[in-house]
């Protein structure tokens, strides 16, 4: 939209990506300023000279994420420079890198020469900022997350918040969908849990809730999660970007990894890609994530960020029982989600990322205008 809002004629290549729900075409279709979407399945048609896509006489690659050589290919097919925002990766041979903080820079100057490297803020939060919402004091938000394996998460956190509101009464939940996913989706995930990780069934009601089978009723909603995450006491979440945007409105939260569903954690390149392998494939990425889980400190992006723990993690083979208690543990202790909700504050501050990556980009190579 910045881009856009330059003159700017903006094309969007969706490239192959393992972490992808499979909507985000739609969703980019419905967003303004946009000239072009090109699907992941016309990627390598593009990506080896087959297909063409609009060239103008001025422009650039800008790659947000994913494998650094779709970026270098395109920039190659288009003889476009390419500019990379990255997180810590990098590579010499790309024209410009935007990083979110010293931190990043430090990383990527470690491969990339200091005069290609900008720091511009956290682009993923760029676009957030404070409503100055009343927080509910007993309300715990579920972010079951909008991949593949939100079909298992759902009815385990349903679980959880069965468990925990056994024991207090006064807690009040509500679920926060990613706007890609589906109510059918939604509804395949409450027929039948996942019996690698357990969980309870449910349904829609009429009133945009969800039962479940001992009658507890939530609230869902979709594209407000920025507003659940300003209202909220603590969260329950996956790993995921929504860990950065949860700390930037400083809501703590508790981060689950079950590893009985190893077998639906997405992994990056080619592990990724292999893991995607009928039947092999798998069994493979399985035992590859049993053996690497004690190698990795963290998952969370916060605690990533400062390489400590400011946010408890849950990782292993886990039950929605003792889960329940060590959230509702978490829960009761008011002065831990004090400090941990102030230590967030700190960390992601607001910023215009996207206005200044739009306009570097135009300065520099005078991207073609509408």
């Amino acid at each position: 939209l910045a881009l856009f809002k330059l003159g700017v004629h903006v094309d969007v290549v969706v490239t192959p990506c393992t972490f992808a729900s499979g909507k985000e075409t739609a969703f980019l279709l419905k967003q303004e300023g946009i000239r072009n979407v090109y699907p992941p399945e016309r990627y390598w048609a593009i990506a080896t000279g087959r297909e063409k896509i609009p060239r103008e006489q001025n422009g650039c690659v800008l790659f947000l994420g994913g494998d650094i050589l779709h970026a270098k290919r395109l920039g190659k097919i288009l003889n476009y420079p390419v500019a990379i925002y990255s997180t810590g990766r990098a590579d010499k041979n790309v024209d410009l890198v935007f990083v979110p903080n010293q931190k990043v820079k430090s990383q990527v100057l470690e491969r990339v020469k200091e005069e290609k490297v900008k720091i511009v803020g956290d682009l993923m939060l760029s676009s957030l900022s404070y409503r100055q919402l009343p927080k509910n004091n007993n309300q715990i938000a579920l972010f079951p997350g909008s991949r593949g394996h939100m079909q298992s998460i759902l009815p385990f956190f349903l679980a959880m918040a069965e468990e925990m509101k056994q024991r207090d009464s006064s807690l009040e939940f509500v679920i926060s969908f990613s706007p890609f996913i589906g109510a059918e989706e939604i509804k395949n995930a409450l027929k039948k849990p996942n019996q690698a990780l357990g969980g309870v069934c449910g349904q829609f009601t009429s009133d945009r809730q969800i039962e479940t089978n001992l009658g507890l009723k939530i609230p869902y909603y979709q594209n407000r999660q920025y507003e659940i995450m300003e209202t909220s006491t603590l969260a329950l979440t996956i790993p995921g970007t929504n860990t950065a945007e949860m700390a930037f409105y400083g809501l703590p939260m508790v981060v689950v990894l079950p590893l009985n569903i190893a077998r639906e954690i997405p992994l990056e390149g080619l592990v990724g890609l292999i893991g995607s392998i009928p039947f092999v494939g798998p069994i493979f990425k399985e035992k590859l994530i049993w053996k690497k889980a004690s190698t990795i400190k963290f998952t969370a992006l916060p605690n990533l960020l400062v390489g400590k723990e400011i946010v408890p993690e849950v990782r292993g083979f886990l039950s929605a029982d003792n889960l329940a208690s060590f959230a509702l543990e978490i829960f009761n202790d008011k002065r831990l989600l004090q400090e941990i909700s102030k230590t967030l504050l700190t960390l992601y501050p607001e910023n215009n990322a996207d206005e200044l990556i739009a306009n570097t980009l135009v300065r520099r190579w005078g991207s073609a205008r509408r």
